[in-house]
């Protein structure tokens, strides 16, 4: 697999850190919190790209957008405690931006790191969470 990268998007900055070790990827993972930092991506040219977004704390919970990118095509990572039937929208910061996102598509941080720590591990998505 080639090497992975980490972008970090903040206001007004863009950080990109190469082959980052898993220590690194989660303590940013610790601090997307929806108003310092909102948007973060792990890629690689043969993985492709999972990234995460939000962060903001709804009802004393922070909330995650988790989408997976690959060559056109992609996933998001859906709320296992959500019906599908649930059309409710719940407003996030994506890049500094309100945006309104399915509540089904927005998971906790337990769920998020999960993601992204099988991702970096095996370079693809976990299979004991709901992709759509």
């Amino acid at each position: 697999m080639s090497q992975w990268k980490l972008r970090i998007l903040k206001p007004g900055e863009k950080e990109v850190i190469s082959n980052p070790s898993w220590d690194q990827i989660k303590s940013v993972l610790d601090h997307v919190d929806g108003y310092n930092l909102d948007n973060v991506s792990l890629f690689s040219d043969e993985a492709g790209d999972l990234m995460v977004a939000g962060g903001d704390e709804y009802n004393g919970i922070r909330l995650y957008y988790v989408s997976y990118y690959y060559d056109g095509y992609s996933e998001d990572l859906v709320n296992p405690s959500v019906s599908k039937k649930d059309e409710e929208h719940i407003n996030i910061t994506v890049q500094k931006v309100g945006t309104d996102i399915l509540k089904r598509y927005l998971v906790e941080y337990k769920d998020m790191i999960k993601a992204f720590k099988h991702f970096f591990e095996t370079g693809e998505l976990t299979k004991d969470q709901e992709w759509e």
